[in-house]
């Protein structure tokens, strides 16, 4: 990673997704509390929890669901990494599991709730599932092993009418077996890459309990750091290699997008005696910052006073409107802080506004509809 950073440039900003194989997901009951409830609670059948120097996170606990999916590595690995990052002067803003991502990748859920996300490479495999009544599963593979939890995860999926199936391409094998599953699957949606993990990336939570950083070690406001922000991988082989060159390239042709801006924008200013060369560059320039800019205001903004007791499973977007999904987690949600996330959704670019106005906090799970204006 260090050696890509040192071809095309350090990041200004740097979120990992994090899944080496030694990293565990694992489904489990628990009370529905905060972090060191769960670490309480969990530590006597998982002890790797307890350690400072481990990293763990769980996936937030919905309404009165009293289970979810916990992440945990039995050995230190995240912690450490992270230092030596910021001692080459790359500032890590957060880590998160590769279910995490996986679980917002989606974002035309069926209505059932029930699906099925597989990210694929050559001999490799990850699937997260979320079933119809909340549950939460993540498994990956490497080698003949991977191949055959394709194989028996896309016979389950064409087995049951009530779950949808997804597939992530990460190369050229992956695309491969996407394009053969798209024929067979009856919802469509086999037409994902690793460039809509990178989406998912870009919207998830800092404050969430998915975050494996603990507070201490995250990039915050008191250590402002501008820029665009580059999503890494760190797993083995093929899938964290593509993330990166991909990652790298987006991020490349979103500083030549802003650089081409700048340049459109001077050029305006000094042709404004001449009006259809005015016209003809405010139009080149409202291009520019509708296709490259303005989805990623959008997810900045969703995160924003986003309160850590609000989860957005779900987020869904068109030339229309959009609509948001999710549910709260753990109590604490005070009025003020709802409707000052919600104010701050609805102003910015482009200019939106809900459905119907925001009224008190939800006492579980929620869904919220908006147009652009």
């Amino acid at each position: 990673m260090l050696a890509h950073f040192a071809e095309h440039g350090k990041p200004a900003k740097l979120r990992l997704i994090y899944q080496p194989p030694s990293l565990v997901s694992v489904p489990v009951q628990c009370p529905n509390g905060s972090r060191a409830t769960l670490q309480a609670a969990l530590q006597a059948e998982y002890p790797s929890i307890a350690q400072a120097e481990c990293a763990w996170s769980y996936e937030p606990i919905i309404g009165r669901r009293n289970e979810t999916l916990l992440h945990y590595e039995p050995e230190p690995g995240l912690l450490p990494l992270v230092e030596a990052l910021r001692e080459q002067a790359v500032a890590v803003e957060g880590a998160w599991p590769f279910a995490t991502a996986l679980n917002l990748v989606p974002e035309d859920w069926p209505d059932t709730g029930a699906l099925t996300v597989v990210a694929v490479a050559d001999n490799q495999s990850a699937v997260f599932r979320h079933t119809s009544e909340g549950r939460r599963e993540f498994q990956s593979a490497t080698g003949v092993a991977a191949a055959e939890l394709v194989a028996t995860t896309v016979q389950q999926a064409f087995e049951r009418e009530d779950a949808a199936l997804y597939m992530v391409s990460f190369d050229e094998a992956g695309t491969r077996l996407t394009t053969q599953v798209a024929g067979a699957e009856p919802f469509g949606r086999a037409d994902l890459t690793c460039r809509d993990v990178i989406r998912a990336a870009l919207a998830l939570s800092l404050t969430q309990p998915n975050q494996l950083l603990p507070a201490p070690m995250r990039l915050t406001g008191n250590r402002l750091v501008t820029g665009l922000t580059t999503v890494v991988l760190l797993a083995a082989g093929v899938l964290g290699a593509q993330f990166v060159r991909d990652t790298l390239a987006q991020r490349d042709h979103a500083e030549q997008q802003t650089t081409r801006i700048e340049q459109l924008r001077a050029e305006v200013a000094s042709l404004r005696k001449n009006e259809i060369e005015i016209r003809q560059l405010q139009t080149q320039l409202a291009a520019f910052t509708s296709h490259g800019r303005i989805g990623e205001k959008f997810l900045q903004s969703l995160v924003r006073r986003l309160p850590a007791q609000v989860v957005l499973t779900r987020v869904q977007a068109n030339d229309n409107g959009f609509t948001l999904t999710g549910g709260i987690s753990g109590p604490g949600l005070v009025e003020p802080d709802w409707r000052a996330w919600c104010e701050t959704l609805q102003r910015g670019k482009p200019p939106r506004q809900f459905a119907e106005p925001a009224g008190t906090p939800p006492d579980s799970d929620f869904v919220m509809k908006g147009i652009w204006q």
